[in-house]
């Protein structure tokens, strides 16, 4: 075949948008059939236009810019950009462009990877990139850096871009460079050098961990992130050098440090001093060192003590810190034992992570969203399915509802009634679909309960099987009697969710029949295993290690965050478990997550609507969506007199005029007067009758909202609901059925 035949099959063929233009027109010479599936135009239309009609006005500089820099010398370019699709969208992309000769034009060929979706994730892990204190940089196989972060650059005393272009070593202090020897392709090392500060001429401390990624053509590159460590470095020094030195390094240094004898606190810091907010480090002085900690931390602190006495020294772990003015802060301490005004002391050195942590619950909820973005086609599949035939059968029930009323329908009534079983069944499925991704979506992330795991991963294999069914098979091998584990449901779900989306995407898709996923969970000596074992590539053994950094990731630009897999690790590792990998390059990757049992189980409020009921009972209905009252009404007209209004002021004015009511269902969530309001009102007007309100909730809930429901003892009932469940919390708040306490939750 020839090589213009070639060019054609590999242009023509390609799923990712490619064209080729005239470098000096910018008019489209070439396209293939996916850049017309991507932009919306045909074939025919995209050869009349140029590039820049499908750019949005505030481009075109960058593009006139971007080929600028296509010089001779410089014959490749990538670049991110916003397209326009014909309906008027714009599109994120990111465009490979190779300068070429085609039919004797000077042309590009430009390859087109639509990132729309991912962009503003992508921008925001960038944005904390480049405001780390941490620094960051790009060193190509010569030696010579292209790229060094703001953070990096401010670390070492140099204006933007000063060293861009020039050697690593030139900084290096002469003894150190022979440390800077390459780690083999695809290795990670580490290092800590001395670098000269532009600023001050001083050398700097840098602990630096340098992956090769020289032979990654996405980034051709040695990957370095490094911090100054001169601070730590110096306080080694000096605390090998004498008491006098260490004593007054320590009370200038950023980094918290206590000494306690006998758990007695003997010195502390400026700096914890004032992290704590206190005006003198001497007021903390004499006191218990275990008073400072958060009550539920204690347990921990006193057997990392323990250690410390035992070992003289310990591995770091999490404390919460109790502030002076009753709030508290996160630290990661570890402890030592040391010399201090001549007596064995434990010396504690800790840092504030209180920022850390919160922008880490920040980036794994922007997790959770990419993991949801990431299903949300095959959820959509699974919830248009059911609403088409629940749809198609209402509009024949409502057509043929005049002619069976006079008795002239060409349905049977067994016909009807399968019409209405049907959509009946298909509203249940698209319910089961909401609640799994309410569960996933809940922002409830410091609340910890008993947890059925086996529920939440059932769950979340239901959420991943789109996603998995082009790829490999879904086994689940799951033990129905697991004992609950003390958790987060919402945050297991996005452990397990994780999994189960990086196993399907480390197999290709197209050869279902050939691989497998599977999903086992069993109990072990006193703790719940599930295990997520797929047939894919594999992980190389020289990345294993660093699965779960920040960041890393294996997986193309555009398709991976790098953060799943750390938020799982801690995750799990909150709950008080662990999470392992193991694998075998081509032949796939088993994640083990291992957490303990709950000491017990949480009684689960009946769903049913067996309940006797006495008929006549005047029940108030509050919802701002008529259609909710309407139904209601004519559902339970049999057994109860529904009074639906849709404004919770008109409902209080009503209670408050006299009227009383056998019970009171109010939605939580409202326009003008919400639930909450309205609840809090009718307690003061009129207290018994407040005692009758079970609330609707429909999962859209604010901070106050959760709050509320978590310490309420009035019933919930989630929508959608069923008949049965609506009926069983009616009864309930009528008979006055004493309460343990808490919120009752009940699902249809």
């Amino acid at each position: 075949m020839a090589e213009d035949d070639d060019f054609r099959l590999l242009f023509d063929e390609s799923p990712r948008p490619m064209w080729v233009m005239d470098r000096e027109t910018l008019r489209f010479l070439e396209v293939n059939e996916a850049t017309c599936a991507t932009y919306g135009w045909s074939r025919e239309e995209l050869l009349a236009m140029t590039v820049r009609d499908i750019r949005p006005p505030d481009e075109i500089p960058r593009l006139q810019r971007a080929m600028a820099e296509m010089t001779r010398e410089r014959q490749t370019l990538i670049r991110s950009s916003r397209h326009m699709h014909k309906d008027g969208r714009t599109l994120e992309v990111q465009l490979d462009i190779r300068r070429l000769k085609f039919r004797g034009r000077d042309a590009s060929i430009v390859v087109v990877t639509d990132i729309t979706g991912v962009g503003e994730v992508e921008r925001r892990f960038r944005m904390l990139i480049e405001h780390s204190a941490d620094g960051a940089a790009l060193v190509d196989e010569k030696g010579i850096i292209r790229y060094m972060s703001p953070g990096a650059e401010r670390m070492l005393g140099l204006a933007p871009g000063e060293r861009v272009g020039e050697s690593a070593a030139d900084d290096t202090h002469p003894d150190d460079v022979k440390l800077l020897a390459p780690a083999p392709p695809g290795a990670t090392g580490t290092y800590i050098v001395r670098v000269r500060h532009h600023g001050t001429g001083a050398w700097r401390w840098i602990e630096a961990t340098t992956t090769n990624m020289v032979g990654d053509l996405s980034v051709r590159a040695y990957v370095s992130s490094f911090r100054d460590v001169t601070k730590r470095i110096e306080a080694e020094q000096s605390l090998r050098r004498s008491e006098t030195n260490f004593r007054t390094l320590i009370e200038r240094t950023p980094t918290l440090v206590i000494v306690h004898r006998e758990g007695i606190i003997r010195y502390v810091n400026p700096a914890i001093a004032s992290a704590l907010g206190y005006d003198s480090a001497d007021e903390l002085v004499g006191k218990p060192i275990i008073d400072l900690v958060h009550p539920d931390d204690r347990a921990a602190v006193r057997a990392r003590m323990e250690h410390t006495a035992r070992k003289g020294g310990g591995a770091p772990g999490p404390a919460r810190m109790m502030r002076r003015d009753g709030g508290y802060i996160e630290t990661e301490g570890e402890g030592v034992l040391l010399d201090f005004d001549g007596k064995p002391s434990n010396v504690v050195l800790g840092r504030d992570v209180t920022e850390r942590n919160e922008m880490f619950a920040r980036m794994a909820v922007a997790d959770r969203l990419v993991s949801v973005g990431t299903l949300a086609a095959g959820v959509a599949h699974e919830i248009n399915n059911p609403i088409s035939w629940v749809v198609s059968n209402l509009a024949v029930i409502a057509d043929e509802l005049p002619a069976l009323v006079r008795g002239e329908s060409r349905l049977s009534l067994a016909e009807i009634e399968t019409l209405v079983a049907d959509a009946r069944e298909g509203t249940a499925r698209v319910s089961a679909i909401v609640r799994d991704l309410r569960a996933l979506s809940r922002s409830d992330e410091e609340t910890t309960a008993p947890v059925d795991v086996a529920a939440v991963l059932v769950s979340s294999v239901k959420m991943a099987t789109n996603e998995a069914r082009h790829r490999a098979r879904l086994v689940t091998s799951i033990d129905p009697a697991l004992p609950r584990v003390r958790g987060n449901a919402s945050r297991l779900g996005q452990v397990f969710l994780n999994l189960l989306v990086n196993a399907a995407q480390a197999i290709a898709e197209g050869r279902a029949a050939e691989n497998e996923i599977r999903v086992r969970a069993h109990a072990r000596n006193g703790s719940v295993v599930v295990e997520v074992e797929d047939t894919g590539a594999g992980i190389p053994p020289s990345v294993l290690g660093r699965i779960f950094d920040p960041f890393f990731t294996t997986k193309p630009i555009g398709v991976g965050t790098g953060l799943g897999l750390s938020i799982s690790h801690e995750i799990v590792r909150s709950l008080g478990g662990t999470i392992a990998v193991e694998s075998v390059p081509g032949s796939g990757s088993t994640f083990r997550v291992t957490l303990p049992a709950a000491g017990g189980v949480t009684a689960t409020a009946p769903d049913s609507g067996d309940m006797p009921v006495t008929a006549g009972a005047r029940v108030l209905m509050i919802d701002d969506e008529p259609g909710m009252g309407r139904s209601t009404r004519i559902l339970m007209a049999r057994d109860y007199d529904i009074v639906p209004v849709t404004r919770a002021r008109d409902a209080l004015a009503r209670i408050e005029r006299g009227e009383r009511f056998d019970a009171i269902v109010c939605d939580l969530m409202m326009p003008e007067m919400g639930g909450l309001e309205f609840y809090e009102q009718l307690s003061r007007s009129a207290p018994e009758q407040a005692s009758r309100v079970v609330f609707l909730t429909g999962g859209a809930f604010t901070a106050q909202a959760r709050e509320f429901l978590a310490r309420t003892q009035q019933p919930h009932v989630e929508k959608p609901f069923s008949e049965g469940t609506l009926r069983a919390a009616i009864e309930r708040i009528r008979r006055a059925e004493p309460s343990n306490g808490a919120s009752e939750r009940v699902v249809s």
